[in-house]
């Protein structure tokens, strides 16, 4: 029946428009992210991956809402290709997974700041204003060293500064942190891999809906 078809076609019109601000949400935060927690990361190629990733995302949103509204069988097929690529791209990035690599990158890239800290003071200034914490195990590490705890250890409000340093030393929260974004991106792509099959079901459907016309028209 045309409505059907008429109704199948608008309605991935709609999702694809979804997917497109879904899809560029997903850029945005993917550079934001690759800024921030690039240094500390188990695998920097795999951030760029991702912000590809959710740029095909878009461009497959695209595609598939133009294809819809045209009522472009081919078209509709570029997106459904795009889509199983996209499927593929994170169920290898699912199989890379390693939460144990992850906090050892981590724990190198703080450790050597905190290195690099008792060389030349401020190094580690970033981590303990952003994360509130000091030392590498605590504000102790600098006083058993006979060296001034510094400002960024201590909690500053109109200037000024608390009492006590941070009692957190920045191992464990910077640990935490990066280990909290990295369990995030695993249900992001889990999320991602049953929204876009949703996609799938739905192309094919109104692909299936469109060959019908044609062969209606053809007899």
């Amino acid at each position: 029946m045309p409505s059907v078809r008429v109704c199948l076609q608008w309605t991935s019109v709609v999702f694809n428009i979804v997917t497109l601000v879904v899809g560029v949400l997903a850029v945005l935060a993917g550079v934001y992210e690759l800024d921030k927690f690039n240094e500390g990361s188990a695998e920097h190629l795999e951030k760029f991956v991702q912000v590809g990733m959710a740029a095909a995302l878009a461009l497959g949103a695209f595609i598939g809402c133009l294809g819809a509204f045209m009522g472009s069988i081919k078209v509709l097929v570029g997106h459904l290709v795009v889509l199983v690529g996209l499927i593929a791209s994170h169920v290898w990035k699912l199989s890379h997974y390693n939460e144990t690599k992850q906090l050892d990158a981590t724990e190198v890239y703080v450790m050597d700041l905190w290195m690099k800290e008792l060389v030349h003071h401020g190094a580690m200034q970033y981590l303990q204003q952003e994360y509130e914490c000091c030392g590498d195990k605590g504000f102790s590490d600098y006083t058993c060293l006979n060296i001034k705890v510094p400002r960024s250890c201590f909690h500053t409000k109109d200037g000024i500064h608390a009492l006590y340093p941070y009692a957190e030393g920045c191992m464990a929260a910077v640990k935490r942190a990066y280990l909290q974004v990295y369990r995030y991106e695993k249900w992001v792509h889990c999320g991602l891999i049953g929204y876009e099959v949703l996609g799938i079901i739905l192309g094919i459907t109104l692909c299936c809906q469109l060959t019908n016309k044609t062969r209606r028209y053809t007899y």
